[in-house]
């Protein structure tokens, strides 16, 4: 196709699928969220629940735990799923408390560079667990901070990714999350959002799941007493 005839020939196929497909006017966003602030003692509960509800919408499963029982649920969501060989990272605020549960599993720590076993990662391994930041309550959204300790691959390549949320750090929205943790004061190389498993409507705009990464998230959600102040 020359230069002369390509822009009548766009035209001509932007004017049918316009055609086709007439555009819809947006609806009007609800930005009260954007002014609550976190979830947490002496914070409505709402926020807990629009955030599982919206979760479960995007098909994560969520899980109820409590700070002395939370690895263990993690466990069970593995041996639940048949998974036998799990990757975790080399630290984190829960790692700890998770080593010991994930005993008698072929466990991989993420302590050497990616190149060394990406064979490894991508051929084997049945899960990655992951800390998660915050959670926002009105898109059912994880926020993870990837680092040194728990590279972003854990959460991007496994079949199933775990993500450990306290509750105490689920916000009303990504504004209000933002506001309070300031991760700019220890700016990663990048945040990322979360919300649900792998998914795409790159063929003819038809959303499906799976499709490339994890192909289940499981949310073990800690209820902790502590609260996050704006």
């Amino acid at each position: 196709m020359t230069a002369s005839t390509s822009i009548p020939a766009r035209s001509a196929i932007l004017g049918r699928l316009r055609a086709a497909a007439p555009e819809q006017p947006l609806p009007t966003p609800n930005l009260t969220a954007y002014h609550q602030g976190p979830f947490g003692q002496g914070a409505s509960g709402d926020l807990l629940t629009a955030f599982e509800t919206a979760a479960r919408g995007w098909r994560a499963e969520v899980l109820h735990a409590d700070p002395t029982t939370w690895a263990t649920t993690v466990r069970e969501a593995l041996d639940r799923h048949g998974c036998r060989r799990v990757a975790i990272g080399t630290g984190g605020p829960q790692h700890a408390e998770l080593v010991p549960a994930l005993s008698g599993l072929a466990l991989r720590r993420f302590d050497q560079p990616l190149e060394q076993w990406k064979a490894e990662l991508f051929d084997t391994i049945d899960a990655g667990i992951t800390s998660a930041l915050a959670g926002v309550a009105d898109t059912g959204s994880l926020i993870l901070q990837p680092g040194p300790a728990e590279p972003r691959t854990l959460s991007l390549v496994p079949p199933l990714h775990i993500a450990v949320l306290r509750s105490s750090t689920i916000f009303a929205s990504l504004a209000a999350a933002m506001a309070t943790l300031h991760p700019e004061a220890d700016m990663p190389t990048n945040l990322l959002l979360v919300s649900g498993p792998s998914k795409t409507a790159d063929i003819q705009q038809v959303l499906a799941y799976g499709a490339h990464g994890p192909k289940q998230l499981v949310i073990v959600l800690i209820h902790d007493p502590k609260e996050v102040r704006p």
